[in-house]
């Protein structure tokens, strides 16, 4: 078995300057060889702490690369639709990182940070304070201002063109957005069922609306009706609606909204409004999609006229 280095094997180093066995080739040159050596090693290399210029150090991507990065960064978070791969990291931030941020910057507000950070994470903007007391992970943009005007919607939808309103819900977001002749007027996160099958996907339209409407089939925590402000059916007992937005799934069906944005959706939505739930925005990028017009019969007995898109 042949001896391990330190062991005394024949030709084996027991210490870098240490005891050479006398038939090694090493240990012919001895201590003042190994000297000789090094030292034109020195002055050529430098002893000290060397500056790495990074552009020759490190092999960057092709931009294909970076593409295919981007396009899988969307697979696995699809908000991260339209955004530049690495544009947020997910960490804990602190209120006093962000007020640095504020003040380094005059057009952010806290009130605007805590908002963009709740659509980020999918959370209502007055859980964030708590959220950043707490201590807790989440998703923070490197450049805030690059996600003032940000959506993961798009801002224009062609199935919506031919309609002077349209909402879109997108499942597994989750978002909502409002569209007139297929512009995005408006968005928001939003809470849909903890089920996937919970919020089914299809085309309807706002059946009625009912400002303070409270639910028929759950209670709140103090065992009465739970209230659903600023609601509006969709179908059967499915209401877009003012609620906690504690996370994107956490509901027994409905759609929740923020306060803030359920009050103007509520006053710019009319009966009738068509609503479209799709798992997915593929479903909105098909290149094979064509529109068909559709005649449903609602339980009324009513025909309404939808128009969907065919995947």
């Amino acid at each position: 078995m042949t001896p391990l280095a330190g062991e005394g094997g024949p030709g084996i180093a027991r210490g870098f300057f240490g005891t050479i066995r006398e038939e090694s080739v090493l240990g012919r040159i001895g201590l003042p060889g190994w000297i000789a050596l090094l030292l034109p090693l020195c002055f050529f290399t430098g002893c000290a702490v060397q500056t790495v210029d990074m552009q020759q150090a490190v092999d960057f991507p092709s931009p294909e690369q970076v593409e295919r990065e981007r396009k899988d960064a969307v697979k696995t978070d699809p908000r991260m639709h339209g955004v530049q791969v690495g544009a947020w990291t997910e960490r804990v931030i602190t209120e006093r990182e962000l007020t640095r941020i504020c003040d380094r910057d005059p057009s952010l507000t806290p009130l605007m940070c805590y908002e963009i950070l709740g659509r980020l994470n999918t959370r209502a903007r007055y859980y964030i304070p708590e959220d950043i007391k707490a201590g807790k992970r989440m998703k923070v943009p490197r450049d805030f201002r690059a996600f003032r005007n940000w959506s993961p919607l798009p801002k224009d939808l062609r199935v919506a063109r031919n309609h002077p309103k349209f909402i879109l819900i997108v499942k597994n977001i989750p978002f909502l957005g409002w569209y007139q002749k297929g512009r995005m007027i408006g968005d928001t996160q939003i809470c849909i069922g903890k089920e996937w099958g919970w919020t089914r996907k299809g085309l309807y339209r706002v059946e009625e609306k009912d400002a303070d409407h409270v639910s028929a089939s759950y209670p709140n925590a103090y065992g009465e009706p739970a209230p659903m402000p600023l609601a509006m059916r969709i179908y059967g007992r499915v209401w877009i609606h003012a609620g906690d937005v504690v996370g994107g799934f956490c509901s027994h069906g409905c759609i929740n909204l923020p306060l803030t944005p359920a009050e103007k959706l509520f006053r710019w939505a009319d009966i009738g409004t068509p609503v479209l739930v799709v798992d997915s925005l593929k479903e909105l990028n098909s290149k094979n999609r064509s529109e068909v017009v559709k005649t449903h019969e609602n339980k009324k007995g009513n025909r309404i006229r939808k128009a969907e898109e065919a995947i």
